[in-house]
């Protein structure tokens, strides 16, 4: 009898030892990957939060009780929502519901905490600012270590165009967790839209040498480089292709770089192929929404940049700079020669050219003349850009007034309106009517030209021919110089 006894305590120890084994094996193991899904989001990289989200998925669905877990899942998806506009809106949902997070804010632990910072940037991601301002301003003031809110807060103040406030709250993330990268990187790209390329490049050029490849940190860097007119950064993967899990924003952001090179290098053609293939695959990101309208209406595409502009205005502040310089920019091109926004300029090279256009439309050749010398003498000439050195020839110096006749056959329609504009100063009436008409589309100005045209037909007392008008008006339909149907 004793030794069944003594048998069954020993099975009984052993199935003990097995199962404690088994469950600091799982334990550990959920430890291990709490680590990994906490590291990916510090990293904010897109495949990052990929792993992020599976990780933290697999954590909750293993634990339903893992509060943390599902906390920091639901902070992975909505990121790559306010981010990369990618639509994570119902699994944000099915994370925070794990949590128990409500929309009345942090109770006090990590895991409300968290949830409550992906509340925020969710209901950013919807367009809802004002409650995604009051859920990040709660988690900031809660007693806490932890960078998500001042993370989601310095992305909401971003779309409020409160950008020196957004550039606070990142460096107050930064502060209390100095491995969160995510946060260096907004903070990069918030000095961008300040206007501070230098500073945004320096802080690039650190993480791109610890994270080479992220596509986002590389276009971001590209941005920088291009903007000080230093020789960019390859980008992160050639052409741009669709066939690999990429999110349509970073292939969206890679195909608008290119189509702005093109552009800065007389491939209208080109760009307008790549801006239009960008505008295509853009999602509702407004700060990708914005440049790419800027691109689209300095190629003519007013209409369609205008349409992009509707819906970065759902999700970001009119005042926000790249929003704002999004709309003067369509205004621009639809005739209208109204202020540019005040403040500082976001590091963007298309908008030297938009500078310049708009001062010649407010205040004609002598301001022209004015402010591209103001553009040489601001710190940096940028990149070579083939429009401006058109405007140039306009200069009342008469430098380029000749030097381009041997091209005044050619089809580029900047260069025509160019040759229009001058021969029309010049008095030579007949030039300058053969000249704009070959400029009524596919730039900026083609509204424009198209009153100066119209203008240059009734000195020499003719009637334009309707068809000719076609184009504009297919993609400028709201500009005032087109004749009435």
């Amino acid at each position: 009898m004793r030794g069944v006894v003594l048998i069954l305590g020993l099975a009984i120890a052993a199935a003990v030892a097995v199962w404690w084994w088994l469950s600091w094996r799982r334990d550990t193991g959920a430890e291990r990957m709490l680590a990994d899904l906490s590291a990916d989001i510090e990293r904010g990289g897109v495949a990052d939060l990929g792993r992020a989200q599976a990780l933290g998925r697999r954590l909750a669905l293993a634990d339903p009780g893992d509060r943390e877990a599902a906390a920091r899942w639901a902070f992975a998806a909505a990121t790559l929502a306010a981010d990369y506009g990618v639509d994570t809106s119902r699994e944000t949902a099915d994370a925070l519901a794990r949590v128990g997070a409500t929309a009345t804010g942090p109770t006090g632990d990590d895991a409300s905490i968290i949830a409550t910072s992906a509340r925020a940037l969710d209901r950013l991601h919807a367009g809802d600012r004002e409650a995604a301002g009051r859920l990040a301003a709660e988690g900031a003031a809660a007693a806490t270590e932890l960078p998500h809110p001042l993370y989601a807060l310095g992305r909401v103040r971003a779309r409020e165009g409160d950008l020196a406030g957004s550039a606070r709250a990142f460096e107050a993330a930064m502060i209390r967790a100095p491995g969160f990268t995510a946060a260096r990187i907004a903070w990069a790209e918030v000095q961008l839209d300040r206007g501070d390329a230098k500073t945004a490049r320096a802080t690039l050029q650190a993480v791109f040498a610890q994270a080479a490849k992220d596509a986002r940190v590389a276009l971001l860097l590209n941005e920088a480089e291009v903007a000080l007119g230093a020789l960019p950064t390859p980008l992160p993967f050639s052409g741009c292709p669709a066939d690999r899990w990429l999110p349509p924003a970073i292939v969206a952001a890679c195909s608008l770089a290119r189509a702005e090179d093109a552009r800065r290098h007389g491939s209208r053609g080109d760009a307008r192929v790549l801006a239009e293939a960008a505008a295509a695959l853009a999602p509702d990101e407004p700060r990708l929404l914005s440049r790419e309208a800027v691109a689209l209406a300095q190629l003519g595409a007013v209409d369609r940049a205008s349409l992009l502009i509707a819906r970065a205005r759902r999700l970001m502040a009119p005042s926000a700079p790249t929003l704002a310089w999004a709309s003067a920019a369509a205004a621009l091109g639809q005739g209208r020669a109204g202020a540019l926004p005040a403040g500082a300029r976001p590091a963007d090279p298309e908008l030297r050219l938009l500078v310049a256009r708009a001062s010649l439309a407010a205040g004609g050749v002598g301001a022209l003349s004015s402010t591209l010398g103001e553009l040489s003498a601001d710190g940096g000439d940028g990149p070579r850009d083939a429009d401006l050195t058109e405007l140039a020839r306009l200069r009342p110096d008469g430098a380029g007034a000749g030097a381009h006749a041997a091209h005044a056959a050619a089809d580029d329609p900047v260069r025509a309106y160019v040759e229009g504009l001058r021969a029309r100063l010049d008095g030579k009436l007949d030039v300058a009517a053969e000249r704009l008409r070959h400029a009524l589309s596919g730039h900026g100005d083609a509204c424009r030209a198209a009153g100066e045209y119209r203008a240059t037909l009734r000195a020499l007392k003719q009637k334009p021919e309707a068809p000719v008008f076609a184009p504009l008006r297919a993609e400028n339909a709201a500009c005032p110089n087109l004749p009435r149907p």
